[in-house]
């Protein structure tokens, strides 16, 4: 195998691929990038077992062949090459060569028959929507994603086809928050489903979708789910689980809820953040007419106390003790110049919306300080 390509599609294509395979692992090969040199192309494959890429890039091949080449290390070894340099690649032996100008690299390989084949699906939905809708709900709501949750149906994002096919819902949660974002689907898909994507596959999902504003299908399979996008065909793996009814959970809104400038609470917030280090730290408020008292404390004794003027209902008293990482994540990603909260009461959860964007609902449980 010999071929030779600019450096810089070289590297953009290894940075998507190495974003994919995996490091800590007992498989050495999967911490490889298959590459197969034919017909004037590259064929690229990665894979952590849970999530795999597939992509072509142009490049002049002089000779045929395929092998597996350490993803960091490569992508390491051409980063660090000059600029616009002419890289030339060649398989000796078991040693992939990297040349360019007066730099010389050799690196190990593993056979490219001991990649693991990627399994064929047999699809049975598909899913057509625009990728900027897609995009768009999942960075709403993946904040709230569990991480490493024993309870495995938390650690991904749900995606709810309802009414018939006519909308979508992305969701996630964690046991102590949940986010909801909604649109509608240009075209109904006449069936309801839902499915849970893995964290990983949402991120990868993610840079893939940001790349363009089109239409797209995700093909779907019994555990799996598929997307092509321009030259690049991303599969990843389904969560195997039943994930809450997330509606019955979701609290109502308020006819009158508390209405307070994002950006004022948000600065508030993060100011008494500075106190509170910990991911597990609370703060109270105490809505007390048409204002709002914010109190914090930490394990040293330190503290911190605001007043902000809001829009209250009338005679309206409540105090409520709340995770303030969970608020500041809310108010970063909510839009509007101003957010809802709507309390039932010091004890019930919190929802929070936008009049700006009323595809989303967040809902934060109450704690005990």
């Amino acid at each position: 195998m010999k071929f030779s390509i600019v450096k810089e599609s070289l590297l953009t294509a290894l940075s998507d691929f190495n974003d994919i395979i995996s490091r800590k692992t007992t498989t050495p090969i999967i911490s490889h990038i298959y590459i197969h040199a034919t017909n004037g192309q590259l064929q690229l494959r990665a894979t952590d077992t849970e999530v795999s890429l597939e992509g072509t890039i142009k490049a002049e091949v002089r000779d045929e062949g395929a092998t597996t080449v350490p993803g960091a290390k490569l992508l390491d070894v051409v980063r660090n090459l000059p600029a616009n340099a002419y890289v030339v690649c060649e398989l000796k032996g078991e040693h992939f060569h990297i040349n360019a100008q007066d730099s010389h690299f050799r690196l190990s390989t593993l056979p490219a028959e001991d990649f693991p084949v990627a399994e064929e699906i047999a699809f049975t939905h598909s899913v057509a929507l625009n990728s900027d809708t897609l995009n768009e709900l999942m960075q709403k709501v993946k904040f709230s994603i569990a991480v490493q949750d024993v309870r495995y149906y938390f650690n991904g994002l749900y995606l709810d086809l309802i009414h018939q096919g006519k909308n979508i819902n992305a969701v996630s949660t964690d046991g102590h928050r949940l986010s909801c974002a909604s649109a509608e689907l240009q075209t109904a898909t006449t069936q309801e489903l839902g499915i849970l994507i893995p964290r990983k596959g949402v991120d990868e999902l993610g840079k893939l979708l940001a790349r363009v504003d089109q239409s797209i299908t995700l093909n779907l399979g019994e555990r799996q789910l598929q997307l092509a996008i321009e030259n690049y065909r991303l599969t990843t793996k389904l969560i195997d689980g039943q994930f809450p009814n997330y509606e019955s959970v979701m609290p109502n809104a308020q006819p009158n809820p508390i209405i307070i400038n994002r950006q004022g609470f948000l600065h508030a917030l993060q100011r008494a953040k500075v106190l509170l280090v910990d991911r597990h730290d609370g703060v109270k408020l105490n809505f007390n007419g048409h204002k709002l008292f914010i109190a914090a404390r930490n394990h040293d004794n330190e503290s911190v106390d605001e007043v902000m003027e809001i829009i209250n209902p009338e005679n309206m008293k409540l105090e409520i003790s709340l995770n303030i990482n969970y608020l500041i994540d809310v108010i970063k990603i909510i839009e509007g110049e101003t957010i809802q909260l709507h309390f039932q009461d010091s004890e019930s959860p919190c929802l929070i919306t936008s009049q700006s964007d009323e595809s989303v609902r967040y809902v934060i449980m109450p704690m005990r300080l």
